[in-house]
């Protein structure tokens, strides 16, 4: 990137979003499997809810006039009608009533259910009762719930459990959403061994592989890996030109080789001092951003190959993957399913900072923090500090430790003790 001065989270995001292509292709899905899916069409119900004017209670279907004073009324109990009832509904009349259960539809005539409890004695075919009654009490009117022809859902919508519940009320057993963006995954590290097999030495499990597989399902991709590749500029350039020509990826994740680092030939002899990764988008592609004022991920790189598969180079280290991927990648992956309100994973908190914190000027800064009851109910954050700082990227065990973290932007450089802060949650569960 030309403009040394653009350097900042903000302006990563800014660019990145200019290359997100939306996700258009569609499939159905059974309504039981569409969680977090995104709609892609309205949803407009053909029928009402409820379908049929129904009792909110177990009781008694009247007419309210008939109850309109408090007195002890005798009204004869002409009809039992319970949910699923499917003979002929007689109209009530004046000085009538009718036995409804929960659910059950409430007869022509009646405009009121009474609850059971609440009456004076029903036996022998009367039901007696001595409390005024508001017309319309413990009754739902046809389309109460949901209105038939009246929008409900707006494409774009990520579904809900709730919603999983009002799309089989209104009869839908499948329903219509946009196909998911399929992410590829490659990591580079000569170091690098996959989880389960020999750690042999010098060698180090491939922790952002799996990571990332779990990240990208969480943010509503297919991952995919692509694999390991060894420390090499042309062997990793022909593996990022095979995945964009291939155009099966809607969007590829690096991790490893974006920082300035040694490369040791099979002659031993340190012949380069460049980056791996950025140099390869650049001759696979165009490379647009490499190298922010953020810790970590102060390597973030970003660019769009050949065949304009946009790509993101993140650092190697796991906890630099974990920051970085909620904070730029999340968001793409989700607006190119389409979905109208990018959200967080966890909600945010405020809590009292319980030590000072600082940072450079022009470097946004994450922490992460143990949140605890402190004084007068309120919340106070505890800094983790790493192993050995200022190596936090290096290490997973302050994010182990931690429920939340929270960031310094670029204009702050000290939070004192005592100051409240934003913290965003790793888990809803944090005591």
């Amino acid at each position: 990137m030309n403009d040394k001065n653009k350097k900042q989270a903000l302006d990563l995001l800014e660019l990145t979003d200019k290359y997100i292509q939306k996700i258009t292709d569609k499939e159905e899905v059974p309504v039981e499997e569409s969680l977090d899916r995104i709609l892609s069409s309205d949803v407009i119900p053909k029928v009402d809810i409820p379908p049929f004017v129904r009792s909110a209670v177990d009781g008694f279907a009247v007419k309210a006039e008939d109850l309109a004073e408090n007195k002890t009324i005798k009204l004869k109990v002409v009809q039992q009608i319970t949910a699923g009832f499917n003979d002929v509904l007689h109209e009530i009349h004046h000085g009538e009533a009718a036995f409804v259960t929960t659910g059950a539809p409430v007869p022509p005539g009646a405009d009121s259910v009474i609850l059971i409890e609440d009456t004076l004695d029903y036996s022998g075919g009367y039901v007696l009762y001595d409390k005024k009654v508001e017309q319309g009490s413990y009754l739902s009117p046809i389309g109460d719930d949901i209105k038939s022809g009246i929008k409900l859902y707006s494409k774009g919508n990520k579904v809900r459990l709730c919603d999983i519940a009002a799309l089989a009320g209104i009869g839908y057993k499948k329903i219509s959403v946009f196909k998911k963006p399929v992410i590829g995954i490659l990591s580079g590290g000569n170091e690098l061994v996959q989880p389960g097999d020999e750690l042999k030495c010098n060698k180090i499990y491939d922790i952002n592989t799996t990571a990332l597989k779990a990240l990208i399902k969480d943010a509503g991709g297919i991952p995919e890996v692509i694999g390991v590749v060894e420390d090499d500029a042309e062997s990793i350039t022909n593996s990022l030109a095979a995945a964009d020509k291939s155009k099966k990826y809607n969007l590829l994740i690096s991790t490893g080789g974006t920082g300035a680092s040694f490369l040791v030939l099979d002659n031993k002899e340190i012949t380069n001092f460049y980056d791996l990764i950025p140099s390869a988008i650049s001759k696979a592609g165009k490379l647009y951003f490499h190298g922010l004022n953020l810790i970590p991920g102060k390597p973030t790189s970003f660019g769009l190959l050949n065949n304009n598969t946009p790509i993101f180079a993140l650092a190697g280290w796991p906890y630099s993957v974990l920051i970085t991927f909620d904070l730029f990648i999340r968001p793409f992956i989700q607006k190119m399913t389409g979905i109208n309100n990018v959200y967080t994973r966890y909600p945010e908190i405020k809590a009292i900072l319980k030590e000072d914190v600082t940072s450079e000027k022009g470097v946004r800064k994450y922490f992460q923090v143990k949140i605890a009851k402190g004084e007068n109910g309120r919340l106070a954050a505890s800094i983790i500090q790493p192993p050995k700082p200022p190596s936090a990227a290096r290490s997973l065990s302050p994010l182990i430790k931690a429920n939340g973290s929270f960031a310094m932007d670029e204009e702050t450089v000290i939070i004192h003790a005592g100051e409240e802060i934003t913290v965003t949650l790793n888990d809803y569960n944090i005591f």
